[in-house]
Order: structure tokens, then sequence, then C-alpha cells
């Protein structure tokens, strides 16, 4: 399962990018941490075992399974506080940070956003949907939002980026 990055794990995140940033979780943020691990349990119980999601991810340029990126101890989960409507979260590499406007949304919103950020680990792009077309797979239909465009670089400049 991928790490959460708290000032006890010692883990430095990527630097900030404009509005991304990769902080640890820390006791003023307990809340946003509770509502993170309820959206981990949801995908380590419910999704990561699912047949079509699976196969989803392992289509993906990185050709890994979701269980095998989801069991990836190497991928560190940060946060990051701000808030602006549309924004959910970033990727560098197998740095993931949930956006502050993520956690307004609640547990299901998390568990969508870890989903599609964990397809750009995998080798999703960030210059069409290829990365939330995975959440159609992986149980997270109702969530789906065709005009989410990922970016794994470049400034922040789309109110819809994820």
């Amino acid at each position: 399962m991928p790490n959460i990055n708290t000032p006890s794990s010692g883990h430095v995140g990527p630097s900030a990018n404009m509005h991304r940033q990769w902080l640890p979780y820390t006791a003023a943020d307990s809340s946003d941490l509770a509502m993170l691990n309820v959206a981990m349990n949801i995908i380590n119980t419910r999704i990561k075992g699912h047949s079509p999601c699976n196969a989803a991810f392992q289509a993906l340029p990185g050709g890994r399974t979701f269980a095998d990126i989801w069991n990836d101890s190497s991928v560190w989960i940060s946060y990051n506080p701000v808030w602006r409507h549309g924004y959910f979260g970033s990727t560098s590499g197998k740095d993931i940070t949930i956006a502050k406007y993520a956690f307004s949304m609640g547990h299901w919103t998390i568990a969508a956003t870890l989903v599609h950020e964990l397809a750009h680990v995998n080798g999703a792009p960030g210059h069409n949907t290829q990365a939330e077309d995975t959440l159609k797979a992986c149980l997270l239909r109702d969530l789906y939002d065709p005009s989410v465009i990922g970016s794994l670089t470049g400034p922040f400049n789309d109110p819809h980026m994820a």
C-alpha cells in the first residue's frame, strides 16, 4: 500500500510548484488524514482486487495492474493545503498529493482522486482522459468526469486538472 507522508515518516516530497505542494499530514490535518484513511480502506477492500480495474491499469503505458501499483511501497501520498475549485491532486513520479478541495468533497472523491493519480504513476499521460477513464473500470463510475484532464508536469493553469 502507498505510504502516507507524515512528519515522522521522514519523506521529503517534490518541491512546491505553483499551486502544488507535497507536505506531510500533521495533527492540524487530522480530519483530512482520517478521510484519507477511509478512502484507502475503500481501495484496499473493494478496488484493489477488482479484475476490470487491474486490467484497465495493465493497459496503461506502465503495464502494471492496479494491485501492483497499490502494493508499491515506494509510492507516497502527501497533503496539499491549497483549496482551489476543481483542483484535486497532482503526481510527480511516485509522489501523489491530494489537495484540500478534494477533501471538501468527501472520502469517495479522495478514493477516485487516488485511483486517477495512481494511473499517472503507471504512465497515464497528462494531456488526455486516460487516467480519469480508469475510474469507470475501478468501481468509481459515478465519480468519472470526462472533462478532468490530468497533468504530470507544467504549471497549474487548468481548473479541471486532477
